[in-house]
């Protein structure tokens, strides 16, 4: 692969072709940055007249964002009409390149992927240099959708007849994502939607409990688990078609009948089998670890060839195709998620439990796998007695019919095929179940936690607690709810309640530098992961991050300093700092929320949000 264009190259071809503007597309923030340095060391100069309409057009922004005439890439974007625009950037900067764009004073704009959505951004052309995306810490190809949100974005409407989308060549860069994304349908929209605690309250508020399960089959989320389940049910009615020759015969359930002669059969008289327990969450997931079936394991995904327990191992195995043809065994208590895509497997006898050529088509269509995928919901069944057992201790004392009875040659025969039909049969019911269910059982589950804590009475009505709880509608409410209900907030200083908001609501690992944690807060920080680990069962504890909520400290304790010397105490992005600021200031303004209950609490929340609503966050609403 060539090395990339160098970015004053590339602008120069552009602008010959006369495809500009345009915006490019690159792999980071650091690379959008090292772009806009290239354009400060080079000695390319826009016409006077076209440097003085940028000029004018900022001037107006900057009476309105103030923080736009600080920033250090004016000069250049004068100067030579291109810009840099990403999550690193205050909102400001970001809104006055959106505008100098909309007037065609820009050239061309580096930006990572998070500018293809949401925003109306016109470009006559559109670059692409990758065909990946950092998401968390790893780099992930890109989905059709996001090929298609890219490259949408060339054509302006109103000036362009056509819009062009330019594949250049980079080192991250693969041409076949790019192609199957251009030419491919987009993935299927999924529901986003998450049944959390406040939503619990205040549905419980609003509603009795028995319109609440009619309100929830309402929802897109369980239009699409019910069209899941749809599915599922025209297979279980062609499974019910396959299950007609195998009807009753002599015995009404012949198939359990002969399954526990057989096993009473191969004992020894004196002898009873004893069947290894599964724990309920593995018993109920081996059911759908049939062979083609995706799963998930500790680290990636794989599929099922077969189940077995050789005669050596105490738990049962499975034995794993992995992407890229590698065949695995282990156990399958790591199987971490049961996904809602199988295959068809051409079982064989012998390593590696599959015909070649079918093995060839597992790997070509586990390599086209989507990256998201839904996933079962499988329930479990704790108090499921074990049936087959109890048979087999019953029929060694009774006398079974089957050495003597004429059906026997057709059940001997039959029996493997009817059986595992049963077993679809069975494991199909299961999970149409709780697809129809899945939503009001998870609601179920939320509200058993809210009853637990004492925010719900045991016929779902919201106690005193509970009436103020719902008010918290943010991510982590029942870790603020118990904080203080615990009274960890009494008598605390605002510095200190804004920096526990900020680590509670930040949600960035990235590394960087920041000041130190005053004492007081590192101590109330303490008491918070402490809580947040005894909540885990329940609810996802946050990052808590104590560099994060020292810099908000800061901010918040010494009104006199500067955006720009609470940039230079971190090495944190100002966007970022903007981005966890602003979010301080949502949690803060839900404490606030509780005068009525919490007066003491909710006047510190309001100094809090005072100080820290100042400089470029009070630019924004």
């Amino acid at each position: 692969m060539p090395p990339s264009i160098h970015p004053v190259d590339l602008i120069g071809a552009l602008r010959h072709k006369r495809l500009t503007p345009a915006i490019v597309f690159l792999t980071s923030r650091r690379a959008c940055d090292d772009a806009m340095q290239a354009f400060q060391r080079s000695h390319t100069a826009l016409a006077p007249e076209r440097q003085q309409a940028i000029t004018s057009v900022l001037d107006q922004l900057i009476v309105q964002y103030p923080s736009i005439g600080e920033h250090p890439l004016l000069p250049t974007v004068t100067r030579v009409g291109v810009a840099a625009h990403h999550a690193g950037h205050l909102p400001s900067w970001k809104i006055a390149i959106e505008e100098l764009m909309r007037q065609g004073c820009l050239d061309a704009v580096f930006a990572t992927t998070t500018l293809a959505a949401g925003v109306d951004f016109p470009a006559r052309t559109v670059v692409l240099t990758q065909s990946s995306v950092r998401k968390t810490r790893d780099f992930t190809e890109f989905t059709i959708s996001e090929v298609q949100q890219l490259a949408g974005r060339a054509g302006r409407r109103g000036k362009d007849l056509v819009g062009f989308a330019v594949v250049t060549p980079s080192p991250y860069i693969d041409l076949t994502v790019i192609t199957k994304g251009l030419t491919g349908h987009p993935e299927p929209i999924d529901s986003q939607f998450v049944i959390a605690y406040p939503m619990v309250l205040n549905l419980l508020k609003a509603h009795p409990l028995e319109q609440i399960q009619a309100i929830l089959a309402r929802s897109f989320a369980q239009f699409q688990l019910n069209r899941r389940a749809e599915t599922l049910e025209g297979k279980l009615d062609a499974v019910h078609v396959q299950m007609e020759p195998y009807g009753p015969r002599v015995c009404t359930d012949w198939i359990s009948q002969w399954q526990v002669f057989e096993q009473a059969r191969k004992q020894k008289a004196h002898r009873i089998q004893v069947r290894h327990r599964e724990p309920p969450e593995l018993a109920a997931r081996l059911h759908f670890l049939t062979p083609g079936r995706v799963v998930g394991l500790p680290k990636g995904r794989g599929l099922v060839l077969r189940q077995y327990r050789s005669r050596g191992q105490r738990s049962p195995m499975v034995t794993i195709l992995r992407p890229g043809g590698a065949v695995a065994e282990c156990q399958a208590s790591t199987v971490t998620q049961v996904f809602d895509r199988s295959f068809e497997v051409a079982e064989a006898p012998v390593y590696p439990w599959c015909t070649p050529s079918s093995l060839e088509e597992l790997i070509r269509q586990m390599s086209e796998l989507p990256v998201r995928i839904p996933t079962l919901p499988i329930l479990t069944e704790d108090g499921e007695k074990d049936i087959a057992e109890s048979q087999i201790a019953q029929t060694l004392n009774d006398e079974f019919p089957c050495p003597t009875c004429p059906s026997r040659p057709a059940c001997q025969k039959d029996h493997a095929q009817a059986l595992r039909l049963r077993q679809e049969v069975h494991r199909h019911t299961k999970t149409i179940q709780a697809l129809r269910t899945g939503l009001w059982h998870r609601f179920q589950a939320r509200a058993e936690v809210l009853q637990q804590f004492g925010y719900l009475t045991p016929t779902c009505h919201l106690t005193d607690e509970g009436e103020w709880a719902r008010l918290i509608r943010i991510d982590h409410s029942l870790l603020i709810t118990e904080l203080i209900r615990a009274e960890a907030f009494s008598g605390i200083e605002p510095q200190i309640l804004a920096g526990v908001m900020a680590t509670i609501a930040h949600d960035d690992d990235r590394p960087g530098a920041f000041p130190r944690i005053s004492p007081g807060l590192g101590s109330l920080l303490g008491q918070v992961r402490q809580l947040a680990d005894s909540l885990a069962p329940h609810e996802d504890p946050p990052l808590l991050r104590a560099d994060v909520a020292a810099l908000t400290e800061r901010w918040v304790g010494d009104p006199a300093l500067t955006w720009i010397g609470l940039c230079r105490a971190t090495t944190m992005a100002e966007g970022d700092i903007y981005r966890l600021l602003a979010r301080t200031l949502e949690y803060l303004s839900q404490v606030h929320t509780l005068r009525a209950t919490h007066p003491g609490l909710a006047d510190t929340a309001s100094q809090a949000i005072k100080v820290l609503r100042r400089g470029v966050l009070e630019e924004l609403p």
